[in-house]
């Protein structure tokens, strides 16, 4: 699959961090669509399949960790990137055995994003 097939889903309740991440994920040659929560996104998988997903973990209503144990209760494997401004201890390991596959801090860095996308999207 080339990059530009890889559809990343975005979701970020910030707006500004929501399109900036978009503009990232363009620019790797990616094809990013954008979410502003979790539920949003959850509704979208009865649509459509993204390849990816980068998640905010602190979002208001569902948060990144709902969307994971929703997406493993519901059977919908997308691969997904954690991304958090608010790192604590415990989150990592909490996010990677609620599912994620990554687990990233911001300010992201357009290299870190890209190695975890194609981690992701390597299988």
């Amino acid at each position: 699959m080339s990059p530009k097939e890889i559809v990343v889903a975005i979701v970020d309740d910030d707006e500004s961090v929501r399109r900036a991440l978009q503009r990232m994920v363009l620019s790797l040659s990616f094809d990013p669509v954008g979410f502003q929560s979790g539920d949003d996104f959850v509704a979208s998988l009865d649509r459509r399949m993204p390849d990816c997903v980068l998640l905010d973990v602190h979002m208001p209503g569902l948060s990144g960790l709902g969307v994971l144990r929703k997406m493993t209760a519901g059977r919908r494997h997308v691969p997904a990137i954690a991304i958090t401004g608010f790192d604590q201890p415990g989150l990592r390991e909490k996010c990677l055995d609620a599912g994620a596959v990554a687990y990233l801090i911001k300010p992201l860095d357009s290299s870190e994003v890209a190695n975890a996308i194609e981690n992701a999207t390597a299988a």
